[in-house]
């Protein structure tokens, strides 16, 4: 079914026999889902819906997002949930009258900590790690395409660094809990009294100090800020322990979505972009597109600035101490040559 009659069917589902006003939001880099905003002008009504392209998704991928959307409705953490069609990949959502902040208020930022604090406290039995999928195929992109443009080095020295860093921290055998795994700013939403999270497409079990670590980057909280944050998350100041985490959990983040955002840039811009310079490297969480570029290349800006970023994190003093406290080893830092394709990388 089209998109045009997805919106359509659902708009007669929600006020049968009143069209619709349907209003897109903005173009994002992933290619999987688009939302619009629709509302009737003479009703209260006003809704999101989502749609999912039911042929880059898997459809067991679509339900478990979903199911994670209703819970998270339900529990007043998210939108609360009115349809969710795994079948057709519609979810539609109430209207959340919030935006995204950086940096964020004091009482924004505690309004998050209490979110993730509920959000990891909850039963979750589902086994799907969507984030887990989009990794690998993010991975495997980077790997291709540093082989065949060297100028994008930075980006295999990224992955190189990703890699050793995740398998240190999977490690330590931290007690896993069901996690968000993508709050970049998009995906936090305030209105004049709380915060909100949206976009459960990368839901699954993990360490709940991810959620934490990024939120804290995101969100720009200055250090007393983010010192209020982990107090209100925690309920007391984190140990050493988790301090340690934090940090380097932030380093992961920062790589993580310096390779995901060059795994979205669609293939037929890169040889033009594989010449960059450090002029064109963007702002971590800052999504900057000037009128009339490409998308693909504010992507591919963003993408530097995160990579650029991590690495630098990664090799400084802090990261180094939180290595020593956590008794990982300190190679995670060194430089070296991404994998070849066809190493294995995909099956880790």
């Amino acid at each position: 079914m089209s998109q045009d009659r997805r919106l359509a069917a659902i708009g007669h589902v929600l006020n049968p026999g009143v069209p619709p006003l349907v209003e897109p939001f903005p173009e994002t880099p992933t290619a999987w889902a688009q939302a619009h905003a629709l509302s009737w002008p003479d009703l209260p009504d006003r809704y999101v819906v989502r749609l999912i392209d039911a042929g880059v998704c898997e459809r067991e991928a679509v339900r478990t997002e979903f199911r994670a959307a209703r819970l998270l409705g339900e529990q007043g953490i998210g939108p609360a949930v009115r349809n969710a069609d795994a079948e057709t990949g519609v979810l539609v959502m109430d209207r959340v009258d919030g935006h995204p902040v950086r940096p964020a208020a004091r009482w924004q930022a505690l309004s998050v900590a209490d979110l993730l604090a509920r959000l990891h406290s909850l039963a979750w039995d589902d086994p799907s790690r969507l984030y887990a999928d989009k990794r690998r195929a993010a991975n495997d992109t980077v790997l291709r395409l540093t082989e065949r443009f060297p100028r994008l080095a930075l980006f295999g020295e990224a992955l190189c660094a990703f890699d050793a860093l995740r398998g240190g921290l999977r490690g330590l055998a931290v007690p896993q809990t069901l996690c968000h795994n993508d709050l970049n700013p998009g995906n936090m939403l305030f209105d004049g009294r709380r915060g909100w999270l949206i976009d459960f497409d990368h839901v699954g079990l993990g360490d709940p100090l991810f959620d934490v670590a990024t939120a804290l980057d995101s969100l720009g909280l200055p250090p007393r800020a983010a010192d209020a944050f982990l107090v209100r998350y925690f309920g007391r100041p984190p140990t050493e322990e988790e301090t340690a985490r934090l940090e380097l959990l932030g380093c992961l983040a920062l790589l993580r979505y310096g390779l995901s955002g060059l795994s979205l840039v669609p293939e037929k811009l890169v040889p033009h972009l594989a010449s960059w310079t450090p002029d064109d490297v963007g702002r971590p969480w800052v999504f900057e597109r000037p009128p009339h570029e490409p998308l693909g290349r504010s992507v591919f800006r963003l993408s530097l600035g995160f990579a650029t970023a991590g690495l630098a994190r990664l090799r400084a003093e802090p990261a180094a101490r939180a290595l020593r406290t956590l008794g990982i080893g300190t190679d995670v830092t060194a430089r070296r040559e991404a994998a070849r394709v066809g190493s294995g990388h995909a099956q880790r």
